[in-house]
């Protein structure tokens, strides 16, 4: 593996906007919610979350994986994160993957397991400033 400056760039690659917009291009993110709302499948289409948040990485051309940490809602409840789930988290982490948790008690949960991960408000948020802030913080993964 490549030595990783702070900005989480390989050193390798010069700084420069062409560098950086070609190092972006090749991101890998791991969006992170809580659990699929009776669905099979993290931030579903048919949710507020899943409409929302599918809309703006759609728009801004990012294919992130959707990843949730939880199966329902009382494992959530509980807040115990199951092996298997742990396991993914180690694999994002151990492959380079920037985990993106959507929500502090998201955020909260994942940096008690012990990873590191940036923060951007949920999607299902009721105040548009935090869907603005979630557009614009997904737009430096673009």
């Amino acid at each position: 593996n490549e030595p990783v400056s702070k900005t989480g760039m390989p050193q390798g690659i010069a700084s420069s906007n062409l560098a950086l917009s070609a190092y972006n291009k090749n991101m890998k993110i791991v969006l992170i919610g809580g659990h699929p709302k009776g669905f099979k499948e993290p931030f579903h289409i048919k949710t507020r979350s899943g409409k929302i948040l599918k809309n703006i990485t759609g728009k801004l051309n990012i294919n992130p994986i959707f990843f949730d940490l939880w199966e329902n809602q009382k494992e959530e409840d509980e807040r115990v994160i199951k092996i298997s789930k742990n396991k993914k988290l180690k694999y994002f982490t151990n492959n380079n993957y920037i985990l993106i948790a959507l929500g502090r008690y998201i955020e909260k949960a994942v940096l008690n397991e012990g990873y590191k991960c940036e923060y951007l408000p949920h999607p299902a948020s009721r105040d548009i400033k935090y869907v603005n802030l979630l557009k614009k913080g997904l737009t430096k993964f673009k």
